[in-house]
């Protein structure tokens, strides 16, 4: 079945053939064309690299695609994209999904080049340990289309010209191919990477552990996939604990930690715009705080992806320290020599040691504290101040429907607190912390959600309660395991969504929502629970995921540009629902 996916591959293709991006300019000494300076150690190394810097492209700029209409975020005061975020417009043309299809289909290309030069390159003593790193890096930028899009056109070779056909591989195959990929890299990577950022096993085991436990669920699945997720797994936990408090764990500057698995490598000083040539991460998930963070200290902040009314209530035990590791539930007042009662969100990082003495704008007391705990926290922190003769006192927010924030509020929400970078300027895409893309505590908990599947209960409880033991929260038994993906309903902490649960409170904004929740079949139930503009078109009577032909929008549509350009579509060139 010939289908034609190629908007993004005949870019691909040209960026193959005129020869570089700005990275790899930088690194080229003068006017070397490309097949000769790849041919060299030092042009075939800054190729290799190129491949790595595909994943800013990826995750560098808006995260709707990856958390948007799950039920973790919502639409705060500003509009978010309805198509990605609600479903019911969501159709071939929509610009957050074919950014993602090009994207990625760029970054295959660039390592089909890597991968065809390492055949011409002069012998670094490291060739094979990079074929395992470009094989790995093309097999994960698949895995991310086969969840988004299903079957797509499995392309492993350079291309230096436009084609106008590629065969849509069905999904099954792709992941096929995923999988030997993965482990034929396995075998040429070394046990540890000696440079922070690179592939080594351990990253290779644990993304093999996520794409047999996806793999998994589909009807095409292997019988002993789910066993062999969580021996993958297992294998990339390496026996290691989860040794590192999470708020140390996300503190700004503390990125290149051990329980750190695989990143998105940045760096302040590698920026030549510091506005736009950073990330977004630290945009998202909050409140916005005002125009003039570079006066008084506080980020800038869009209010479109907010925490559900979920997000904050999964956070259930008074003992997780995950909770406050993950909000920022005590907002500063802005330095005295300012003069104006004004947010120094940032003092938090900048006088760490000083904390109980600088005055709280802002409080939000979770659920469980009551009257008395506010009261005891009050005489803890400094809740009164004059400022330039103008008095002030803490603005205490308590625990209610309203922290789900909506066009109408200004500040309600507690801002997300474990992506930000003081460091960064203010501006939307100025983010230089790494950007987190497997790190131990989900490998826990991808062994959990296996070993669950593979009628293992006691193994996947031994996992969660490993990570629940870092977080102080309470340990449980086998009896949250009760129940399967079809037989509890999301309000239930079972099952299922017993492991979602914990996927929540462990990994808050990490750009995995979207595709636990496609993944594990309750996309449809837990948005339609959770997510406040998802829910009102099912109470309008509507449900925004049946599109076209009574086709459910699960799978992202490819998008329209790619099927038009097509020479030879057929029938089922586009997915159901589009």
């Amino acid at each position: 079945m010939k289908k034609t996916f190629i908007y993004s591959l005949v870019f691909a293709g040209l960026l193959a053939t005129t020869g570089c991006s700005d990275y790899l300019e930088e690194q080229n000494p003068g006017s070397i064309v490309a097949n000769e300076y790849y041919t060299t150690a030092e042009g075939f190394e800054a190729l290799v690299n190129s491949t790595y810097s595909n994943l800013r492209d990826i995750y560098g700029g808006d995260p709707y695609v990856f958390v948007a209409g799950t039920d973790m975020w919502v639409e705060g005061r500003s509009d978010q994209p309805p198509g990605i975020s609600e479903y019911g417009e969501l159709s071939a043309e929509d610009s957050q999904v074919e950014s993602l299809y090009r994207n990625l289909f760029n970054a295959v290309q660039r390592a089909n080049t890597a991968l065809h030069f390492s055949d011409l390159t002069e012998e670094t003593g490291t060739l094979d340990q990079r074929r395992g790193e470009v094989r790995f890096l093309r097999a994960y930028y698949y895995f991310l289309l086969v969840q988004s899009f299903g079957g797509v056109p499995i392309v492993d070779e350079y291309i230096t010209e436009p084609i106008l056909s590629f065969e849509r591989d069905p999904a099954q195959e792709v992941y096929s191919f995923i999988i030997t990929e993965m482990e034929e890299a396995l075998a040429l990577v070394p046990e540890t990477a000696t440079e922070e950022g690179r592939v080594d096993k351990r990253v290779i085991n644990h993304f093999l552990g996520k794409v047999h436990l996806t793999r998994g669920y589909e009807a095409f699945s292997a019988e002993d996939d789910f066993a062999v997720a969580a021996r993958y797994a297992d294998a990339a936990i390496a026996g290691q604990g989860l040794t590192i408090s999470f708020e140390e764990l996300f503190y700004p500057g503390n990125e290149e930690n051990e329980e750190v698995l695989f990143s998105v490598q940045y760096s302040r000083a590698s920026l030549q715009n510091p506005l736009n040539d950073g990330h977004s991460q630290n945009y998202w998930y909050g409140p916005y705080l005002g125009g003039e963070g570079t006066i008084y200290g506080y980020p800038y902040r869009s209010y479109r992806l907010v925490p559900t009314m979920y997000t904050f209530d999964v956070f259930n035990d008074p003992n997780d320290e995950r909770w406050e590791a993950t909000f920022m539930t005590e907002v500063y007042l802005s330095a005295d020599d300012i003069g104006r009662n004004e947010i120094g969100y940032y003092r938090y990082y900048t006088e760490p040691e000083n904390r109980d003495g600088i005055p709280v704008l802002f409080y939000y007391p979770q659920r469980w504290e009551t009257q008395a705990d506010i009261a005891a926290w009050q005489r803890r922190n400094v809740t009164e101040w004059v400022v330039d003769g103008v008095p002030g006192r803490t603005t205490i927010i308590p625990y209610s429907p309203e922290w789900e924030a909506h066009p109408a509020t200004v500040n309600p929400t507690p801002a997300v607190k474990k992506f930000d970078d003081p460091q960064a300027a203010f501006s939307q895409r100025s983010g230089t912390r790494d950007i987190f893309l497997a790190r131990l505590g989900e490998t826990y908990l991808i062994a959990a959600e296996a070993y669950y599947q593979a009628g293992e209960p006691a193994l996947a409880i031994q996992r969660i309660n490993e990570v629940r033991r870092r977080a102080g929260a309470r340990e449980v038994g086998e009896e949250v395991l009760a129940g399967d993906v079809l037989g509890n309903t999301p309000s239930e902490s079972t099952g299922i969504h017993f492991i979602l649960n914990e996927r929540a409170r462990e990994l808050a904004g990490e750009y995995h929502r979207w595709f636990d929740l496609k993944r594990t079949g309750t996309l449809i139930d837990r948005t339609r629970v959770y997510n406040r503009s998802v829910r009102r078109w099912f109470d309008s009577g509507v449900n925004p995921f049946v599109g076209t032909g009574g086709g459910l929008k699960i799978l992202r549509p490819i998008p329209a540009i790619a099927i038009q350009l097509n020479q030879g579509v057929g029938g089922d060139a586009q997915n159901p629902g589009y």
